[in-house]
């Protein structure tokens, strides 16, 4: 670059061919040592997240995302049904054999659900994908 001298002219010209490579969506390379005000049409709007006030809820955000309140009642549903589920389902292997069923009807019976589960998941599966 004409006009500039020494390293300053170098960085100059390194910046320029960075900016020549980069695609016509690529955000401008930003200098932090630049003072002044942010020129807003070298950038795009500001993203929704951006904008938000941050809470109280900073923590449960950052662990688990944001909850979409018309999913909430659904999502309750399954967490309750299946902490249910996972907490008596190892259980009824003892409540077989308190019923008076054989080792290998106990089996059976314990062991058939997984066996359907898995068979039926590709049905499910391709039918909800519908």
């Amino acid at each position: 670059m004409e006009g500039y001298g020494g390293y300053e002219g170098y960085e100059l010209q390194q910046q320029q061919q960075q900016q020549d490579h980069r695609g016509p969506s690529s955000r401008p390379m930003v200098d932090p040592s630049e003072l002044g005000e942010v020129d807003p049409e070298k950038y795009g709007p500001a993203k929704d997240s951006t904008q938000k006030i941050r809470g109280r809820s900073d923590i449960l955000e950052y662990l688990f995302g944001t909850v979409d309140q018309e999913l909430l009642m659904v999502k309750a549903f399954y967490f309750f049904f299946f902490s249910a589920f996972g907490s008596l389902f190892p259980l009824m292997g003892v409540y077989f054999k308190q019923m008076g069923i054989n080792p290998g009807q106990c089996g059976l019976l314990v062991g058939v659900r997984p066996l359907i589960e898995f068979l039926s998941a590709p049905f499910w599966g391709s039918y909800a994908d519908r």
